[in-house]
C-alpha cells in the first residue's frame, strides 16, 4: 500500500470524527514560492530565479489588479517555478523541501489555528491536511503537528525531479474529491479550515466551518452563513 493509499485508507465501520484543513495561509502564512525563491538565491541560482521573475513582471499589475484570474495566475507561477528545479536529485529535493518549511512556512506558523488541530488530536479525532503544498514540504509541515496531510504529489523520473507534478495541483474541488474517503454516511465531515474563496467545497463539507484570515470573497460567504471567522 503507497503512501496515499495509507492516507486515504478508512477502515469499514469506522466512526472517528474527521477534521480536514488547507495549510498555505491557514496554518501559515508563509509563502511558498517565496520560500523557493530565497532557496534559490541562496544557492547560487540567482540569475535563473531572475529570468523567470522578469518573464512575469508584464502580468503581476493584472493579477494585483484583480482582473486576471487570481487562482489560475498563482497555479500557473508555481508550475513555472517549479519546473526550474527539474533535474534536481530526489535527495537533494528533500534538503530542499525543509529548508523551505523550516526558513519560511514553520517559522510564520498561526499556532493558534495549530493549537486547536492539536485539540481536536486530544480529542481523538483524525486530523488531515489537505493542500496543494508540493507533498515532500507538506510531509515536513504536518510531522511536526502530528498530523496527516495530502499534497501535490510529484512527477519523479526514477530519483530525478521531473519539473512537474503528476497530476494538476491539489485546490478547490481537487481537496473535496480527496477528502471522500473520510466522509459520514451523511457526507460531512466534523470540522474544516480553510482561508480562501476556493476552499469552500471544501468547509462546505463541514459541520463547524471556520474561514482563517479570509480573502474578501470568503469572508462575506462566512458572514452571510455564520461560519466562525479568524482574524487577528
Amino acid at each position: 500500500m503507497g503512501l496515499i493509499d495509507k492516507l486515504l485508507h478508512k477502515p469499514a465501520g469506522s466512526d472517528q470524527a474527521v477534521v480536514a484543513s488547507d495549510m498555505e495561509g491557514t496554518l501559515s502564512s508563509g509563502v511558498t514560492w517565496k520560500g523557493i525563491r530565497d532557496y534559490l538565491l541562496a544557492h547560487g541560482r540567482k540569475a535563473d530565479f531572475n529570468r523567470f521573475f522578469r518573464r512575469r513582471l508584464i502580468r503581476l499589475p493584472l493579477f494585483r489588479l484583480g482582473l486576471i484570474d487570481k487562482q489560475k495566475f498563482k497555479e500557473q507561477w508555481m508550475v513555472d517555478l517549479i519546473a526550474l528545479l527539474a533535474g534536481m536529485p530526489r535527495r537533494e529535493f528533500e534538503t530542499f523541501s525543509e529548508w523551505v518549511v523550516e526558513h519560511e512556512l514553520w517559522p510564520n506558523r498561526r499556532q493558534k489555528v495549530i493549537d486547536e488541530l492539536k485539540q481536536h488530536m486530544d480529542e481523538e479525532k483524525r486530523v488531515v491536511v489537505v493542500s496543494g503544498l508540493l507533498e515532500p514540504m507538506l510531509a515536513r509541515f504536518v510531522a511536526k503537528i502530528g498530523c496527516e496531510g495530502i499534497g501535490t504529489p510529484l512527477k519523479f523520473a526514477g530519483d530525478i525531479f521531473s519539473g512537474q507534478t503528476l497530476h494538476g495541483f491539489t485546490t478547490g474541488a481537487q481537496k473535496v474529491a480527496q477528502l471522500q474517503p473520510f466522509l459520514d454516511p451523511n457526507g460531512h465531515i466534523t470540522a474544516a479550515y480553510g482561508d480562501t474563496y476556493a476552499d469552500i467545497p471544501m468547509l462546505q463539507l463541514s459541520h463547524q466551518p471556520a474561514a482563517v484570515f479570509p480573502d474578501s470573497r470568503l469572508k462575506r460567504h462566512a458572514e452571510t452563513h455564520g461560519w466562525r471567522i479568524f482574524e487577528s
